[in-house]
């Protein structure tokens, strides 16, 4: 159970406590706000991290971005935009470990030293996560489907392999493709606002 916050009521709206923060910069206010969801934000960790330290530690990282994150963006509703952040963060640290377990131990099934052909660089924006979402939709269906198990799932080209029933290379070729289909298409993105 969280043991790093101590519950104190606050009568202030979600709302009047961000706005507080976002004006101040004073984290007494964002830790009132936080205090209302860490058993959310440590359940959601649990249930990606498996391990009570590590749901832990992978909260406390969470607030540690929302610090940031919390006077960068302008949050509608503060419940569901944690939720989702933290959701983020816990994908993201599997996509990390999935990635060095596969550098480790499946050295055979990386095509080049230079990692970054796993990454897709966006430039992080509020539309963002809207406009990823409709370029994934855009994807062909086995494309799509790898993308998800590989980035959002963190499963390994092998895993991927074996339970979709394919040869190795294609699903690094539906991968790669998938993945040079989202570029393409949020860098057209890109230039569209840019050209507004």
């Amino acid at each position: 159970m969280l043991r790093f916050f101590n519950q104190r009521s606050s009568e202030l709206s979600d709302e009047d406590l961000l706005a507080r923060y976002q004006a101040s910069g004073e984290l007494s206010w964002l830790g009132q706000l936080f205090e209302r969801y860490a058993e959310l934000v440590y359940g959601v960790c649990l249930k990606y991290c498996r391990d009570e330290q590590e749901a832990e530690d992978a909260a406390m990282a969470v607030f540690e971005q929302l610090v940031t994150k919390a006077r960068e963006h302008e949050v509608h509703n503060f419940k569901s935009w944690l939720h989702v952040l933290t959701k983020n963060h816990c994908l993201m640290q599997l996509r990390k470990a999935s990635r060095k377990r596969e550098e480790s131990f499946e050295p055979q099934l990386m095509q080049s030293v230079d990692d970054r052909h796993h990454t897709i660089e966006i430039e992080e924006d509020n539309g963002q996560l809207k406009g990823l979402n409709d370029c994934m939709k855009q994807l062909p269906e086995e494309q799509r489907q790898c993308i998800q198990a590989f980035y959002l799932e963190g499963h390994s080209y092998k895993e991927i392999a074996e339970f979709r029933r394919e040869e190795l290379g294609r699903v690094r070729s539906f991968i790669q493709n998938g993945r040079r289909n989202l570029k393409i298409c949020l860098e057209k993105k890109v230039d569209r606002r840019v050209g507004e």
